[in-house]
């Protein structure tokens, strides 16, 4: 432990050689002292002694995504710069390990990193710092415009330095035309949903790839996060976009240079991280974005997430939210733009649909305002519609010992405790509307009352049993009518019943789930 304190003392001084605001030249009177401006940290070129710890500050110009590695931990690296890094270095590199991948931080290009006990490594005669679970504590700071940052409790002592160089650091690869960070860190760059979104905003954005149109020289990337701004409510889509979204959850990024060529061959469906965007409004008066090459530093900027990415979660839950919320009304809007079928389609009734009769009948809009959290009830509606929108998808994998389904039917492994998965489950959800079309319900089904409903049909791999997957298309389009043909309204109507309980959303607030209960349909 002496190599450490030597360190830490080479860069300690009072605290009157610390001005309470940085400026470009006191900042540099302290680095031409060889000394860092924070207390008890030191500039990266000073991290020289294998095996010492040391503290240090700077600017993020490259990192890889978290990763699992090559043992039991998660991972991730970065580069670091600082003004005592030599024009002609790219910098030092971290790398960071955590027993959960949620732990690691949630980097870009031009954020400050703040790294507590990183021990100095030496890998082929490199000098690298490396952040391990046991020793090391950080802080990311993305938006430098934040003054009440949450600081680890070890570095709160010194959290005001740590912003006073946080700022100079980024003035100084904003302006200083550093070629290793790029002049488009002079604005704060954080990760951003769409609904935060304004014009002249540089951020990074994790959404769900909805179309892709290839134009000239460019790809126009159309995507959504499942949130809504109003700035983007002028521009008309497609009837078939994926989810029946409207416009204003959509974003037109276009992606130029070498960008387009990775745009263009991504999937309908795909989740991406997308870094270093660029908004701003077009000649129409839509908010909408860009993505340009970068000629000083060649970066992958464009990242397909794993299936099994804890972002994929989120968003997935977000769209199950913003598909409860505004499916009744986009529904209704696409009912009203067809026209009336001659035959009564309204009136159908599937004969062979079984539910508990000695339950009380009670409306759609009265379940959903029934003040008792838990209850049981019979009521009458039609679908409208059906997630997921693949019926391959209705059964997927199913880990016993984490009592969980995944989300996706190629799944080999649990996501959360890594084991074989064999056993497969129904999970999948009906959109449900009342006989005027004025209230909707929608009803998870899943576990035994999944293996009720669809009675006789074994809950498998549906990709690998055509026989089984026919024979749940055959059932469940009598149910759904045309609604997957975005014949809204058309499907007939049903007695059916639903179980109503209450669970914690990810913000620990209570809402309301509607699960099948107690109802089978049957073959003809």
């Amino acid at each position: 432990m002496s190599s450490v304190s030597s360190l830490d003392s080479e860069s300690k001084h009072s605290d009157e050689d610390i001005p309470e605001t940085l400026t470009d030249e006191n900042v540099n009177v302290n680095l031409t002292s060889e000394h860092s401006p924070v207390n008890g940290f030191i500039l990266l070129q000073k991290a020289r002694l294998p095996g010492a710890l040391v503290n240090v500050v700077g600017v993020v110009v490259s990192y890889t995504p978290n990763r699992k590695s090559s043992g039991t931990d998660y991972t991730c690296s970065l580069i670091l710069v600082d003004p005592s890094i030599p024009n002609n270095v790219k910098g030092i590199s971290v790398n960071i390990f955590r027993s959960r991948k949620e732990h690691l931080p949630d980097l870009s290009v031009g954020c400050i990193f703040i790294g507590k006990h990183l021990r100095i490594n030496m890998f082929h005669e490199t000098t690298q710092l490396v952040a391990t679970k046991e020793e090391s504590t950080f802080k990311v700071i993305c938006d430098i415009a934040n003054q009440n940052q949450q600081f680890p409790f070890n570095m709160r002592q010194h959290a005001k330095e740590i912003m006073a160089y946080a700022n100079y650091l980024r003035r100084w690869s904003a302006f200083l035309s550093n070629p290793k960070v790029g002049n488009y860190t002079s604005l704060s760059r954080q990760r951003r949903k769409i609904e935060e979104l304004s014009p002249h905003m540089f951020f990074d954005l994790i959404a769900e790839v909805v179309m892709v149109y290839p134009a000239e020289n460019a790809v126009d990337l159309y995507v959504t996060d499942f949130t809504e701004n109003k700035l983007l409510g002028n521009r008309e889509y497609r009837s078939n976009t994926p989810y029946g979204l409207c416009s204003g959850s959509i974003l037109q990024i276009t992606l130029w240079d070498e960008h387009a060529k990775d745009g263009e061959d991504l999937q309908i469906g795909t989740f991406v991280l997308l870094q270093n965007l660029h908004a701003k409004i077009n000649s129409n008066g839509d908010l909408v974005a860009a993505l340009h090459g970068d000629r000083e530093l060649r970066r992958k900027k464009i990242i397909v997430l794993d299936k099994n990415d804890v972002e994929i979660a989120k968003l997935t839950r977000r769209r199950n939210a913003y598909y409860e919320e505004h499916r009744n009304s986009l529904e209704r809007h696409e009912r009203d733009s067809f026209p009336e079928p001659e035959s009564d389609t309204t009136e159908q009734s599937i004969t062979r649909i079984r539910c508990n009769n000695n339950i009380k009948f009670t409306d759609i809009d009265d379940i959903k305002d029934c003040p008792e959290p838990v209850g049981l009830f019979r009521t009458r509606g039609r679908v409208i519609s059906v997630i997921p929108s693949n019926f391959e998808d209705f059964s997927r994998p199913y880990c016993h010992g984490c009592n969980k389904v995944m989300n996706f039917a190629e799944c080999k492994n649990c996501t959360q405790c890594s084991e074989r998965l064999k056993e497969f489950k129904y999970d999948f959800g009906l959109l449900f509307e009342d006989e005027l079309g004025a209230g909707t319900l929608p009803v998870l089904i899943t576990d035994e009352d999944a293996n009720t409903f669809l009675d006789g049909l074994p809950p498998v791999n549906l990709c690998k049993n055509p026989i089984v997957l026919q024979k749940l298309k055959d059932r469940m389009h009598r149910l759904l009518g045309n609604v997957l043909n975005s014949q809204a309204s058309c499907g007939p109507l049903i007695d059916f019943c639903v179980m109503s309980y209450e669970v914690k959303d990810e913000y620990d607030k209570p809402i309301r789930i509607y699960k099948m209960f107690d109802t089978t349909l049957e073959d003809e």
